[in-house]
């Protein structure tokens, strides 16, 4: 998995992409944001470039190499950059290169392992604030849970790519497969339901890249699962394309191209399968902010839905933020920002007809000022409706009511338990996803990352919700937090326990001052972890190994990047430190990104990334190097 995190103050490597207001704001609301970083500036002096408005997009053909940015100053309409310290990003574009290799081999009751990677994409500004626009849309919700199920057969083995790289596959299945959703013609599984997927570590604080190596667009979008796989739905700016991607595992990203494309600008949108029509449909706050809702259809997960989507006013009006949600009887709801009143006075739930195709019955009418990012899930009979503050791109808390029954009595709002922050995490808030298995639910929320800066790094955050007696959610702050799909659980990472490397010896072939390689294998958290890292010199090839004591089995390897990364490089093992295998190769590395692979279970004492080159003109740098033995 390859994902951004947090950020020094040496070396701030945002973009400002087309920021954009929030319901009542700029008719392109709700855009994302295409925020990309890049290496930390050698001397630390150079001066940050002004932000732009306009779309963020990743090159595929712009290589390495470009001068210092020139002093920062306000950018266009929509958001300021910030001057600071570092590069420009070479050409002003990151252009990570290389072929992805899907490895290991697909076996009943295991997991395909993508040995493929990560490369780094769109525009980097140097020492810039990311100012970007929209509101975050919502729908879906995640589940916690609780012991996860034994079982499973363990699958290894591994195919060797062209090129020498040994890409291994097969895991663990965690628990009992069960059969999810409802089947459709041609055996497409609606949302819901598990799979066979067993545990996968969930990575926040850094930014997500596709197997392409460009970050992933899809701010205010929805979360669904097909057939197996999920699907990642939103769009980049300018919000005309819609876009999907696709995962086995939640980790790995596989970018299928614009679902939609769309004569107007479009966000918060949702997916939602019928069960009766086979169709699915795709909902959207259609054109500005006083928008229509947009309703398009299409015969497949992946589209083309259909354009333009037909378009409607809700009771004569205009609607704000909205998101669509399906309810366990197979009904879907809309729930939406009403501008009868005037803009962000009142919410509402609109029962949908029974192909989804246009508005039924208002359930119900919420007198509510000043809040946007509605979405909706059920848990145990509950109904929850949640929004954020009117705040434009700014984080925001996260507030909720609560009802038996859609037409009411709704509860007083409440405010969402986020431990140590008042804004949920640095977020805002977009959908809640249910993972629903053979032990229980995990209701996982996912909230937008729109400005990300000093601990809290990363475009998107996944958490689980934990719930008291009397049902209110708590969301805790993890960097790292492990989901068993098919059991419906989660549980904290333990690093203490699972990271064999942790408090190892580390060595390099060059190491910076103040930043031993030692910093790798050091426990951190979250809140500190960027304190400790280690920088090689500005040289290739270079390399940093992990003395494990003893010979021991391994299976994966994670390595969380700093802006000064590997581009391509290889994690090798070997028993004396002398002869080494590959066990993980690519050519595509991203900064501020986690590197979290799986191999065959091999034995080894020594574990090493060696990095052929570098991602920019400085060295290599990780803040962690984790090595684990996972069931």
């Amino acid at each position: 998995m390859n994902t951004i995190s947090k950020t020094y103050s040496v070396a701030l490597v945002l973009l400002a992409a087309t920021a954009v207001a929030c319901s009542g704001g700029s008719s392109n609301a709700h855009n994302q944001a295409g925020i990309q970083a890049a290496g930390a500036g050698t001397s630390g002096s150079t001066t940050a470039i002004a932000g732009t408005t306009g779309a963020a997009g990743q090159s595929a053909s712009n290589p390495a190499g470009s001068p210092a940015g020139a002093p920062g100053g306000a950018s266009s309409t929509g958001g300021v950059a910030a001057g600071g310290a570092g590069t420009i990003a070479p050409g002003g574009t990151t252009v990570e290169g290389g072929t992805t290799k899907t490895g290991g081999t697909t076996v009943a009751g295991g997991t395909t392992i993508v040995g493929g990677t990560t490369s780094e994409g769109g525009n980097t500004v140097a020492g810039g604030t990311t100012v970007v626009g929209g509101t975050t849309k919502t729908g879906g919700s995640i589940v916690m849970g609780g012991t996860p199920k034994s079982g499973g057969t363990t699958v290894v083995g591994g195919t060797t790519v062209a090129g020498g790289t040994t890409v291994v596959g097969g895991t663990v299945a965690g628990g009992t497969t069960k059969t999810g959703g409802t089947t459709a013609t041609g055996g497409t599984t609606s949302t819901g339901g598990a799979g066979t997927l067993g545990w996968v570590t969930i990575h926040n604080d850094f930014f997500i890249y596709d197997t392409d190596g460009n970050l992933l667009q899809v701010r205010s979008g929805a979360l669904d699962k097909y057939n197996g796989l999920f699907y990642w739905y939103g769009s980049p700016p300018p919000a005309t394309d819609q876009v999907a991607y696709t995962s086995s595992d939640l980790v790995h990203w596989t970018y299928k191209g614009v679902i939609a494309k769309l004569p107007e600008d479009a966000n918060r949108m949702d997916v939602l399968y019928n069960d009766t029509t086979k169709k699915w449909v795709m909902f959207l706050k259609y054109i500005g902010n006083a928008a229509f809702l947009g309703i398009s259809t299409a015969d497949a997960p992946e589209g083309p839905f259909t354009v333009p989507p037909t378009q409607t006013l809700v009771d004569g009006y205009s609607i704000g933020d909205m998101s669509a949600w399906k309810d366990d009887d197979g009904q879907a709801y809309l729930a939406y920002v009403w501008d009868k009143t005037g803009p962000n006075r009142q919410h509402g739930i609109y029962r949908m007809s029974a192909d989804y195709l246009t508005l039924d019955t208002q359930m119900y009418l919420f007198d509510v000022p000043s809040r946007e990012a509605p979405h909706m899930f059920k848990r145990n009979g509950t109904y929850y409706y949640g929004v954020s503050e009117t705040n434009g791109i700014d984080p925001s808390p996260t507030r909720y009511y609560t009802a038996t029954n859609l037409t009411g009595p709704w509860s007083g709002e409440t405010m969402l338990v986020t431990p140590g922050s008042s804004t949920t995490y640095e977020t805002q808030c977009d959908f809640v996803f249910p993972f629903t298995g053979t032990d229980g639910t995990v209701y996982m929320l996912d909230a937008d990352r729109w400005k990300p800066s000093g601990n809290f790094m990363g475009n998107y955050v996944w958490l689980p919700y934990d719930f008291s007696a009397t049902g209110a959610p708590t969301a805790n702050y993890y960097q790292d937090w492990d989901l068993n799909v098919a059991a419906g659980t989660w549980r904290q990472f333990d690093r203490t326990t699972r990271d064999l490397a942790l408090g190892k010896t580390a060595t390099a072939s060059s190491e910076s001052t103040g930043n031993p390689a030692t910093s790798v294998t050091k426990a951190t958290t979250y809140q500190n972890y960027t304190a400790t890292r280690w920088e090689s010199a500005a040289s290739d090839p270079q390399t940093i190994m992990v003395d494990l004591g003893s010979a021991v089995q391994i299976n994966r390897v994670i390595l969380k990047w700093y802006s000064d990364y590997g581009k391509a490089f290889k994690i090798q093992v070997s028993a004396d430190s002398t002869t080494w295998i590959d066990v993980f190769s690519t050519t595509v590395g991203a900064s501020y990104s986690v590197t979290d692979e799986k191999f065959a279970t091999t034995t080894a004492r020594y574990v090493r990334m060696n990095g052929t080159q570098r991602g920019n003109a400085n060295g290599y740098s990780l803040f962690a190097f984790m090595v684990l033995n996972d069931p």
